[in-house]
């Protein structure tokens, strides 16, 4: 490794890598290209109809979702953190994971702050729980899993931090009330939280009455257009099933950033 080299680079790369040959070891590069392409097409409507596994119903849509999503959504997260200074000092903390899909947006966090905090991640399919423990693991990430994000959260004490990424559009609006409700005395307090959504209003009619209930004082609303430096492989991938990777445009609410 480059003696220059942040720890969490290194070890970024070499969990992109890893990502990579636990994905494509059975597969063809091929079949998770129509995968993806396939996925990407019917990936909302499928998880509003019937959730992860049904999305996700054959092993070339779960090595895609995995590789590309994961792979995207992991490194935003952490451009967002590095970005809003949400890193913690070494030290115990918690980060509170909800909707953790592969893990990425906790393990995240957790390696730019020097990987001490502990993750819990929280989600409903048992692939994407196995993903999470998998993505800890590689990463060096203390965490554990849950299968309830509404048993998770009357049972935790209030985390350090939250992150929500990608999962509130998936939400009926009961249950995204039931978690702003939840975490806005928390936010209140100090707990700082990163939510992360796509910046169409049609996938996001709810945003801004959500946004509004929690602590105005303490809350950066923004987009961000991110630049992602994903491994050629994943750019490939991404390029082939017709996919954009000029640029990540993102919805975003921050809570407790250092510098706001």
């Amino acid at each position: 490794m480059n003696p220059n080299q942040n720890p969490a680079e290194g070890r970024t790369s070499r969990y992109l890598e890893a990502l990579l040959d636990r994905h494509l070891k059975d597969l063809k590069f091929g079949e998770v290209t129509r995968a993806l392409r396939a996925l990407s097409a019917g990936y909302v409507e499928k998880r509003e109809e019937g959730g992860l596994a049904r999305a996700l119903d054959g092993r070339g849509k779960r090595a895609a979702f995995a590789l590309y999503y994961g792979g995207t959504h992991f490194l935003a997260t952490q451009a967002l953190v590095r970005e809003f200074a949400l890193g913690f000092d070494a030290g115990r903390s918690t980060i509170l994971d909800l909707g953790c899909g592969t893990g990425v947006c906790g393990a995240a966090w957790a390696l730019e702050s020097g990987g001490s905090p502990q993750v819990i991640g929280a989600d409903r399919s048992s692939f994407a729980l196995h993903e999470a423990r998998w993505t800890y693991q590689t990463l060096r990430v203390k965490g554990e899993t849950s299968r309830s994000i509404t048993e998770t959260l009357e049972s935790i004490k209030r985390p350090e931090g939250i992150v929500i990424g990608w999962t509130l559009n998936e939400l009926d609006d009961e249950k995204r009330d039931l978690i702003g409700a939840k975490i806005a005395p928390w936010v209140a307090r100090g707990t700082r939280l990163l939510v992360i959504e796509p910046v169409s209003k049609r996938v996001t009619p709810w945003w801004d009455g959500w946004t509004a209930k929690l602590p105005v004082d303490r809350c950066t609303v923004a987009e961000k257009r991110l630049r992602l430096d994903l491994p050629p492989k994943i750019a490939l991938l991404a390029r082939s099933a017709g996919l954009g990777t000029e640029a990540t445009v993102l919805r975003v609410l921050v809570a407790g950033a250092q510098r706001d």
